[in-house]
Formats: C-alpha cells, sequence, structure tokens
C-alpha cells in the first residue's frame, strides 16, 4: 500500500537579522504566529559567505540555558567552539557540534586562526532544541560530530544526496539524540531530481530551501530560498528540484511539552525560571572560558 504524501500547511519567509559580532543571518524560526516546528524553536541560517583575509566574524562569549544548540555547516568550516566546560572544537564542511545548554553554559563561536588568516567560506545553520520542562535544568553537555560520523548516501541514480543528522530513515541512525525525538537531514537534489521521506513517527515537519527553487507535498507548492515550507501531519514529505540543484534541510519531531518563555539566550517555562538564568549569568554560576 503506497504511502500517501503530506500536504502543506504554511509556508512563511526567514527574515533577516544582524546577530554575533555583526554577521547577518537569515532566521526562520521564530516567525510571527510561528513558535515551533516540533522540538525545534530556533533555525538561523548563516552564509554563505566568502570572507576575505582578517574579516571573518562569530559570537563571542555568550550563555544559553534551557536549550539545546545544533549546529551544521553546508560548507566551508573553520570555525571554532569553546566553552565554560573547557570544550575546544572546530568545526569543518559536514560536521555538526551539539550543545546541551541545561541549567546553563557559556560558550564562544569565532573563526579560527586559519580562517581569520587566511578567510575562507563560511555556511551553516543553527537551530536551538527546546529542552522538556523537567529537564530544563539539566547538567550542560557538549559533543562535536565531524562529516565521517554523520550517514551520508545517495539514491542510485546519485540525483539525492541525503545527511542524516538527527533521526531514523531506512535503518539508518543521525549522530545526533535528544527529547522530542528530533528528526535532521540534509538533501542535496540535482535538476529535475525527486524525493520522497518518510517522516515515520515525526509528528511535525518542515522544509527549510537553502538555496535553489522546487516544488513541495501533495500539492506540489513553489518554494524558494528563505522560505520554510510545513507540512501536515502524516505521510511522506515530497521534494522536487526544479531546473536548478535544490539544497534543503528537512526538520520536525515532537511537539512542545510546556509554554516556553523566551530572553535573548534563554529559554525557559515561566518568568521565575527566566530571572533565575539571568541572575546565574550574571553572578558567574554558568562558569566562563578560559581564553
Amino acid at each position: 500500500m503506497s504511502v500517501p504524501l503530506r500536504k502543506i500547511s504554511r509556508i512563511t519567509q526567514a527574515q533577516r537579522v544582524i546577530e554575533g559580532a555583526g554577521f547577518e543571518v537569515q532566521r526562520a524560526i521564530p516567525a510571527a504566529g510561528l513558535e515551533a516546528v516540533g522540538p525545534f524553536i530556533f533555525v538561523d541560517h548563516f552564509g554563505p559567505v566568502d570572507y576575505a583575509p582578517g574579516k571573518a566574524m562569530g559570537a563571542p562569549d555568550h550563555p544559553h540555558a534551557g536549550i539545546e544548540t545544533l549546529t551544521y555547516f553546508f560548507g566551508g568550516g573553520g570555525m571554532r567552539h569553546r566553552d565554560s566546560l573547557g570544550n575546544v572544537s572546530t568545526m569543518q564542511a559536514g560536521g555538526a557540534q551539539w550543545m546541551r545548554a541545561g541549567r546553563g553554559i557559556v560558550h564562544d563561536e569565532s573563526p579560527d586562526e586559519a580562517l581569520l588568516r587566511d578567510g575562507g567560506l563560511v555556511h551553516g545553520t543553527q537551530l536551538w532544541i527546546n529542552l522538556p520542562a523537567d529537564h530544563k535544568m539539566d547538567e550542560p553537555q557538549y559533543q562535536a560530530f565531524d562529516a565521517a560520523q554523520i550517514p551520508n548516501w545517495t539514491d542510485a541514480d546519485g540525483s539525492v544526496q541525503y545527511r542524516l543528522i538527527a533521526g531514523v530513515l531506512g535503518g539508518r541512525t543521525g549522530p545526533v539524540a535528544s527529547f522530542g525525538n528530533p528528526w535532521l537531514m540534509h538533501l542535496s537534489l540535482q535538476p529535475g531530481a525527486r524525493a520522497g521521506i518518510a517522516l515515520d513517527g515525526v509528528a511535525e515537519a518542515a522544509a527549510y530551501v537553502v538555496s535553489g527553487k522546487g516544488v513541495f507535498g501533495s500539492e506540489r507548492q513553489a518554494g524558494a530560498p528563505g522560505q520554510l515550507i510545513q507540512f501536515e501531519a502524516t505521510g511522506k514529505a515530497l521534494l522536487e528540484a526544479g531546473d536548478t540543484m535544490l539544497d534543503v534541510l528537512l526538520l520536525g519531531g515532537d511537539p512542545l511539552d510546556a509554554p516556553i518563555v523566551r530572553y535573548g539566550p534563554f529559554v525557559m517555562n515561566t518568568q521565575q525560571q527566566l530571572q533565575q538564568a539571568m541572575q546565574d549569568y550574571q553572578q558567574g554560576r554558568m562558569g566562563r572560558i578560559a581564553h
């Protein structure tokens, strides 16, 4: 029996925002009337930008609490992570970094010495995964994954490339696992190629168009760069490239389990929790980075 295709419920356009030391991002989540897709409560797309020597920028020391951050590089690299737990690692193309902020952590995302000295390409995305109400105060953790640790395969004819960062598909499992069953895949479709992704158990799902144009869902609605295309709850997610290559980030998971209250890098369930997180940061209880 064939699996039906998911319909499209909504299409929104990402907004341009200035972040960190002054770099531009396209913010797909949150948006007007859109708080989350599954456990993903924040999606920023940065680049592609080819920095000249001495011009690369990042996001110097800043805190987080109540969430997890998940960063993935489409291309380029040379961005270095440091945090108040003492972790240090550098991201390259196809790699990912996952950080559980929990009760609070400070991290720094800046160009490494080579990128700052020589310049180069930076192109990626950062997503925030909401922590459930009873895990907001979990201990911080961090893990980095290089491209070889992320399942990567193509269709038989090579027209679609799949990179599974979180979740399960066809017996393959992405390396990032967390609360809320996060599901995240980067797909690259050659012109005219088509993919039907079986999102079994993924209650909420959306496709963010990184580059190129195509059609989506059972209605074959057009999608363009910077658009977030939300699917209805059951069936396969259809993606089909137009006359150019199509790059898409497909994401989803379980709905939020509680109201969320945001203030900058802190996401909690109540104003009281939010005030406590800010106080913890101001009083140094989230630690500091040794530079």
